[in-house]
């Protein structure tokens, strides 16, 4: 199960890939799309595989609180009436917050693994450090200055470019946008649209070997 969740998610980004290729080669004098198009779409692309990334968290501390026998859930029941029994109340442990006005905060990884130790047994898979993990925590400051653009996050996406391994001097980052961004520069020699669809797709491999 854990497998075909992870599978999931990393056809999902093989799509966003595909379909980011296909866009980029239509940019341009006399074809379909202009810059600004492109980096909207970069844009959208991005909050997709940002947003899969959650829910790939999101059903892989599900399913390993359904099935770990040392985990919260299953530590003291043997046998459940049926089959689907645990993965119902998983999701009713995961997913039911303190107070009807609260959501569940997927988008940060350090959250995740705070509930992991929670719910599940010693060395579960979130336990080990991600290899990714401060290219992630750059990825969600992208993806704020994306979903919802308050001073904070424009000021941490600000930051970021400013800083390496990007190191935008003022003049390249005035009028500078996310979606301009993904797709005008460069991170570890390729665009940074498709960098981070490497980081993600490494970070499910490692989650999930």
């Amino acid at each position: 199960m854990p497998t075909e969740i992870r599978d999931g998610y990393l056809d999902t980004l093989a799509h966003i890939d595909s379909a980011y290729v296909k866009v980029i080669g239509q940019v341009g004098r006399g074809r379909l799309f202009v810059f600004p198009d492109i980096h909207k779409l970069s844009e959208g692309l991005f909050l997709s595989a940002w947003t899969y990334w959650e829910g790939f968290l999101a059903d892989l501390l599900w399913t390993d609180l359904a099935t770990d026998p040392r985990g919260l859930l299953r530590k003291d029941v043997s046998r459940f009436k049926r089959t689907n029994a645990p993965y119902r109340l998983a999701d009713l442990m995961l997913t039911h917050p303190d107070h009807p006005q609260k959501f569940v905060d997927w988008s940060d990884y350090n959250r995740v693994v705070e509930r992991a130790n929670v719910f599940l047994g010693a060395g579960h898979r979130f336990s080990v450090a991600l290899p990714q993990a401060e290219d992630i925590k750059k990825l969600k400051r992208l993806r704020n200055a994306i979903a919802h653009r308050s001073d904070n996050a424009w000021d941490s996406f600000m930051s970021l470019v400013g800083a390496p391994p990007f190191s935008l001097p003022p003049a390249q980052r005035r009028g500078l946008t996310p979606g301009r961004f993904l797709y005008a520069h460069q991170w570890n020699g390729t665009k940074v649209m498709q960098n981070s669809l490497t980081i993600l797709r490494g970070a499910a491999r490692t989650l999930v070997p």
